[in-house]
């Protein structure tokens, strides 16, 4: 099958469009005609886009389809099959522009995994980020990049560790430029899975592990 991903030639452009047509996924609608609704509950304002959808093609503009409780399974069967995760919405709820809602929320799979710090960049207040590795693979590697996670407190306790446990050269291969440390000081970090570049995706700092 033909990706449509970055196609610009236009007969590459029409076979995609045989070989893996468009389809235009709906799931709210905001306004209908000249009428506002915004005030509407969610519920409401499905049922009446799932009405304007039904004379229309249904091959090519489809609406998404929700479920309406076992929200659990739902997300697990996302997860296995390698989406970032699910948005589970309150039925009654109205549309705010602009504005977050605990009404929306967008719930992503987490893990939380061991890490050894092997440098930091460097800033005026210390440092602005961690680079940490981890096992992968059956081998100890560079995995990515944290910046956030930590309170103010520990963040400055572990500016004022840092200096002192400097070496020349990363204990793994590294892209980053920075100072690098002796494989001394480990951390917990939460990430939302994986790339495919095989680094932490979202990752932060869920606390300093103690040895």
């Amino acid at each position: 099958m033909l990706c449509r991903h970055q196609l610009t030639g236009q007969f590459k452009t029409k076979l995609a469009s045989r070989q893996n047509p468009v389809l235009y996924v709906v799931f709210n609608l905001l306004f209908h005609g000249s009428r506002s609704l915004l005030a509407l509950p969610l519920c409401q304002r499905r049922q009446i886009l799932a009405d304007t959808l039904h004379p229309l093609d249904s091959s090519r503009v489809i609406l998404s389809e929700g479920i309406v409780g076992a929200g659990t399974v739902l997300f697990e069967q996302v997860v296995r099959q390698g989406h970032e995760g699910v948005m589970a919405k309150h039925l009654s709820s109205c549309y705010l522009p602009g504005r977050r809602s605990s009404s929306w929320l967008k719930i992503k799979p987490t893990e939380i995994l061991p890490c050894v710090i092997i440098g930091y960049i460097p800033s005026r207040n210390g440092f602005r980020s961690l680079l940490v590795a981890t096992q992968r693979e059956g081998s100890l590697r560079y995995v990515g990049e944290v910046g956030v996670g930590l309170t103010r407190r520990e963040w400055a306790e572990l500016a004022r560790r840092l200096p002192g446990k400097t070496r020349p050269e990363p204990i793994v291969p590294c892209p980053k430029k920075a100072v690098w440390l002796e494989p001394r000081m480990y951390c917990r970090v939460r990430s939302l899975g994986w790339t495919h570049s095989g680094r932490l995706r979202g990752a932060s700092l869920a606390g300093l592990i103690e040895c």
